[in-house]
């Protein structure tokens, strides 16, 4: 079987910013993304519980597959793009399958 290198691309976003957060890999050309919602964890801003009953504080975790090119422009945008939110956005070495699915 022959594999291909992507890289995966990780944001863990405030709920509310989840549309723009979509908007933007779109606009990016990454063709596709699953969410987990209601993640927590502990950071820089302090603890996020899954469970907010204000949903105020909620987190929500997106996971997209793209070429290298395309996921390290969005980690550099991030910065500017995220940095009044607590989000944090990183990236890893994956292998697929079918190319033409990202």
């Amino acid at each position: 079987m022959t594999v291909h290198r992507r890289k995966k691309i990780e944001i863990v976003v405030e709920a509310a910013m989840l549309a723009d957060v979509v908007e933007w890999l779109t606009e990016h050309g990454v063709k596709g993304y699953t969410t987990v919602p209601k993640v927590s964890g502990f950071g820089r801003q302090g603890r996020r519980q899954a469970e907010d009953p204000a949903r105020v504080f909620e987190n929500v975790l997106v996971i997209a597959i793209a070429g290298e090119e395309t996921a390290r422009r969005i980690l550099a945008e991030s910065v500017e793009r995220l940095r009044d939110y607590a989000a944090i956005v990183y990236l890893s070495d994956v292998e697929v399958a079918r190319p033409d699915h990202f």
